[in-house]
C-alpha cells in the first residue's frame, strides 16, 4: 500500500510544481528521481535507462508529426488564412450569435489540424473585434476561445489530424477515424453543450449591463484585428484545411504527407503573403522540438512510474475493479491527463502502460482510441495546464476574470461527455 502511496505523491508533486510555474520537463525529472528513490529503485538506472528510453521512444515517434503540424499552423496564421476563416463565420453568424461565430471559427481551426495556441494567438484579435461590436466583456474571451480548441474538435470528432487524435496509433495500430459513430454522437452532444452554456453566458452579462470595455493592450490588438485575414476570401482559406482531411481520410494518406500537402497548398494559394521561409522553418523547429521533449519527459516519468512496485499495486487493482474496464481505463487516463497539464502526455502514458493489457481482455483497439482521446481532455485544462495560463496571459486576464468558463467547458461538459461515450461504448459493444 505505501508503494502505491508513493506513485500518487509523486503525482501530486507534478501537480504542485507546474502549478507552481516550474518547467514541466524539470518537474518530470524532479518527480522520476523522488519516485526511484521512495520506491528504492536505483537512481542512475532509474533515469539513464528507464526515464531516457521512454523519453527518446515517444520523441522518436511524434516529433516530426509535431514538426508539420506546427508548420502548418505557422503557414494557415502568417499568410491569414487562419484569421480569414475565423472573421468570415464571425461575420456570417452577425452580433447576435457572435460568440457562435469564434466558439465555430475555433473548432473548425481546431479540426483542421492547427495546435491549440497557434489557434489562440490567431483568434485573440479577432475575438477582440467582434465582442467589441457585440459589446460583450472580455472576460469571456478565454473561455470561448478555450471551448472552440480545446475541446471535441481535437479528440472526439473522427477525422482530425490533432496530435491527442494521432497519438494512439502507434500503440493501437487504429487511424484518425477510429470509434467513429461514438466520437460523432459525443462530439456533437459536446458542442451542443458548449454552445449552450456560452450563449447562456452572453445573454446572462447583457442582462447585468456588462459590457466592452478596452485598455491601451486591447486597443493595440484591436489594431491587428483590421489587418489579420483582411482581403482573403475565407472559403478560399478552407481549402488547405479541406486537402488535410481528404487526404488523411478520405484517401487514407499518411498524416505527415497530408499535412505537408496542406502547407503547400496554403503556400500556393496565398504566396503573395508568405514571407520569411526560413524564420517559419525554424519556428515550426522550435515549436516541434519544445512539444515533443515536454510531452516526452512526462512519458519518461510514466515509464519510471510503470516500474514501481506501486504501478503494478495500482495495475491489478484497476483491472480487478468491479466495473467495465473503460472506466478504469478512462479514468487512468483522464487523471493521468490532469497530473501532467497534458492531455497528450497523459494519454500516451496510459496507452503505453494499459493498453496491452486492455486489448488482451479482447477490448476493441478503436473504442480505446476514442475513449482515450475523450478522456484525455477531461482534466488537462485544471489550473496548472500551461495553454490555460498562456491563454489568460494573452487576454489579460486572472483566473478569477475568466477561469470559470474554461472550467466549465474544458473540464465539467468534457468529463460529463467522456462518462456518456464510456456508458454508449458499453452498451453498445
Amino acid at each position: 500500500m505505501l508503494s502505491v502511496i508513493f506513485v500518487i505523491l509523486t503525482l501530486a508533486l507534478v501537480m504542485f510544481l507546474v502549478f507552481k510555474k516550474v518547467n514541466i520537463v524539470i518537474a518530470s525529472i524532479i518527480a522520476s528521481i523522488v519516485l526511484a528513490v521512495l520506491d528504492r529503485q536505483d537512481i542512475i538506472t532509474a533515469m539513464t535507462e528507464t526515464f531516457m528510453t521512454g523519453t527518446a521512444n515517444y520523441v522518436k515517434n511524434f516529433f516530426l508529426l509535431f514538426f508539420v503540424s506546427a508548420l502548418f499552423g505557422k503557414i494557415m496564421e502568417s499568410t491569414g488564412a487562419a484569421a480569414a476563416i475565423a472573421r468570415g463565420l464571425a461575420n456570417l453568424l452577425g452580433e447576435k450569435f457572435a460568440i457562435l461565430g469564434v466558439l465555430i471559427a475555433g473548432m473548425v481551426l481546431c479540426y483542421g489540424g492547427i495546435s491549440a495556441l497557434v489557434i489562440a494567438f490567431t483568434m485573440y484579435p479577432l475575438t477582440l473585434a467582434v465582442f467589441k461590436r457585440a459589446n460583450l466583456p472580455r472576460r469571456l474571451i478565454p473561455g470561448a476561445i478555450a471551448a472552440g480548441c480545446f475541446t471535441f474538435a481535437a479528440a472526439a470528432l473522427p477525422g482530425t489530424p490533432q496530435t491527442i487524435n494521432v497519438t494512439p496509433i502507434p500503440y493501437l495500430g487504429t487511424t484518425v477515424i477510429a470509434g467513429a459513430s461514438i466520437g460523432i454522437i459525443c462530439g456533437v452532444i459536446g458542442i451542443a453543450l458548449i454552445f449552450v452554456y456560452m450563449y447562456w453566458e452572453t445573454a446572462r452579462a447583457k442582462t447585468a449591463g456588462d459590457g466592452f470595455a478596452a485598455d491601451a493592450a486591447t486597443l493595440e490588438a484591436l489594431s491587428r484585428a483590421d489587418e489579420a485575414g483582411a482581403g482573403i476570401n475565407p472559403l478560399l482559406a478552407l481549402v488547405p484545411i479541406l486537402v488535410v482531411i481528404i487526404l488523411l481520410v478520405g484517401l487514407k494518406v499518411n498524416v505527415l504527407v497530408s499535412m505537408l500537402t496542406g502547407s503547400a497548398i496554403c503556400i500556393l494559394l496565398f504566396y503573395k503573403n508568405v514571407k520569411n521561409i526560413s524564420g517559419l522553418l525554424a519556428d515550426s523547429v522550435q515549436s516541434a522540438m519544445s512539444a515533443a521533449i515536454t510531452t516526452g519527459c512526462i512519458v519518461g516519468y510514466g515509464s519510471v512510474v510503470s516500474s514501481s512496485t506501486g504501478y503494478a499495486t495500482l495495475s491489478a487493482a484497476l483491472l480487478s475493479l468491479d466495473a467495465p474496464p473503460l472506466i478504469s481505463y478512462g479514468l487512468t487516463t483522464t487523471i493521468l491527463a490532469g497530473a501532467a497539464g497534458s492531455g497528450t502526455g497523459g494519454l500516451a502514458i496510459a496507452l503505453e502502460n494499459l493498453a496491452p493489457q486492455y486489448l488482451e481482455m479482447g477490448i476493441s483497439a478503436e473504442l480505446l482510441h476514442r475513449i482515450g482521446c475523450m478522456c484525455a481532455i477531461g482534466l488537462d485544462s485544471l489550473p496548472h495546464c500551461g495553454a490555460v495560463v498562456v491563454l489568460l496571459t494573452l487576454a489579460g486576464m486572472t483566473h478569477k476574470d475568466s477561469y470559470k468558463q474554461i472550467f466549465v467547458t474544458t473540464v465539467l461538459i468534457t468529463c460529463f461527455v467522456a462518462a456518456i461515450g464510456i456508458a454508449l461504448a458499453t452498451v453498445m459493444y
